[in-house]
């Protein structure tokens, strides 16, 4: 019983290049037919605002942010808004494919040395579900504090 109230449960999404996990606790809603608007001068993985209630929220391609190259914004692109809870209020772009996943249906990945990738300071685990697909989970608070993360000004324009 005690290992079942220790359990998170995650919003398992899909974006160009990776499977993401992210606190169920730290997400607020999924956008659909959001196409943020941009903002010039900044970095290509700040893909610009949108009106989320009343409020402009910055949207963040993450993959991008990590490194990976990204196709432009499709139709089909969803929006993970994340909770108002966590020091910055924005949007993470992710495909259509979003799923609630219990920790208890992941085990944690052993990778081969040899296949070991660069990982981001702000990925916690890497898990493998029930589908045997590689998961990454979030520490939303450490990507939020992550000097990169705050500064969105394109370099050449300081």
């Amino acid at each position: 019983q005690q290992g079942r109230q220790d359990a998170r449960a995650y919003l398992a999404c899909t974006t160009s290049t990776r499977r993401w996990l992210f606190e169920l606790a730290h997400t607020d809603q999924i956008l659909a037919d959001e196409t943020p608007t941009p903002v010039p001068f900044t970095r290509a993985w700040f893909l610009g605002l949108v009106n989320y209630r009343g409020q402009l929220i910055s949207v963040i391609d993450l993959d991008r942010f990590a490194g990976a190259k990204t196709p432009p914004w499709q139709r089909t692109d969803r929006l993970l808004v994340l909770s108002a809870d966590l020091p910055l209020r924005c949007a993470l772009r992710v495909a259509p494919t979003t799923r609630v996943v219990d920790q208890t249906h992941l085990r944690p990945a052993n990778a081969a040395p040899n296949t070991l990738e660069a990982i981001p300071a702000w990925v916690a685990d890497r898990w493998v579900a029930a589908d045997r697909q590689d998961y990454f989970s979030v520490d939303l608070f450490a990507l939020m504090g992550s000097p990169a993360f705050l500064d969105i000004t394109q370099p050449d324009i300081r």
